[in-house]
C-alpha cells in the first residue's frame, strides 16, 4: 500500500497540471475568437489597394484588376450618412400626415414590351356568281384579285383601287350584271349586287 501511494500522488499531480494547461488553453483560444479587437473584413475596394501595393513592392506575378462593387450593406442597415430619423426629402408622407413605414416595398415599373404584335394571316376566298367565278386574297394590306373566270356570255371588268387596297370585279352580260366588292377591315369585308338589266 505504502509503495501505491507515490504512484497516485504523481498520477494526480499530473492530472491537474493536464486540466490546468487544457483550461489555459481553451481561455486563449476563447479570447482569440471573442474579442472585439479583431481586424474588420476588408471591402472590394481596398482588397484592390492592398494588390495593387504588393504588386508595386515587387511580386512577379500580376493580378487582375477587380471590378468596382459597392458593399451590400445587410437588410435593415442604414445608408451611410443617413441619420435613423431620415429627412423629409428621403421619405415621402404616409396617408393621414404620420411618418411614412419604411418598412413599405417600393414599387417598380416593368419596362413595356417592344414586341410588335404578328400580321394577320392572309384570307384567300373564292366567290361564284352568277356572271362568273372570281377569287381573291385579303390581308391587310388590301385585296388582290387572284382569278377572275367569266361564264358562257358574260364578259369581265376588274378595277383595282391602289389607293385604299379596294378591289371589284364585275360579270357583265346583256341582260346582266354580277358585282363584287371586296376590301379589308379588321378583316375580310365583301359585298356581292346581282342586277338584272330591264
Amino acid at each position: 500500500m505504502r509503495k501505491t501511494l507515490p504512484y497516485l500522488g504523481a498520477w494526480f499531480i499530473a492530472g491537474l497540471l493536464a486540466v490546468a494547461l487544457a483550461s489555459v488553453g481553451v481561455s486563449m483560444v476563447t479570447e482569440q475568437v471573442t474579442t472585439n479587437n479583431r481586424p474588420a473584413a476588408l471591402g472590394a475596394a481596398e482588397v484592390r489597394d492592398e494588390l495593387a501595393s504588393i504588386d508595386q513592392d515587387g511580386a512577379t506575378e500580376a493580378t487582375p484588376s477587380l471590378p468596382e462593387v459597392p458593399p451590400t450593406p445587410p437588410a435593415g442597415a442604414m445608408a451611410p450618412g443617413s441619420s435613423p430619423s431620415g429627412s423629409s426629402a428621403d421619405r415621402a408622407p404616409a396617408p393621414g400626415g404620420g411618418p411614412s413605414d419604411p418598412s413599405t416595398p417600393t414599387t417598380t415599373i416593368a419596362p413595356v414590351p417592344t414586341t410588335l404584335p404578328a400580321a394577320p394571316t392572309p384570307v384567300t376566298r373564292t366567290y361564284d356568281l352568277i356572271g362568273g367565278t372570281a377569287t381573291l386574297r385579303f390581308t391587310s394590306e388590301g385585296v388582290t384579285i387572284i382569278t377572275a373566270t367569266p361564264k358562257a356570255g358574260f364578259s369581265v371588268d376588274i378595277e383595282a383601287n391602289d389607293d385604299d387596297g379596294d378591289a371589284r370585279v364585275e360579270f357583265e352580260s346583256d341582260d346582266h350584271l354580277s358585282r363584287l366588292d371586296a376590301w379589308w377591315d379588321g378583316g375580310p369585308q365583301n359585298e356581292v349586287r346581282e342586277e338584272r338589266d330591264s
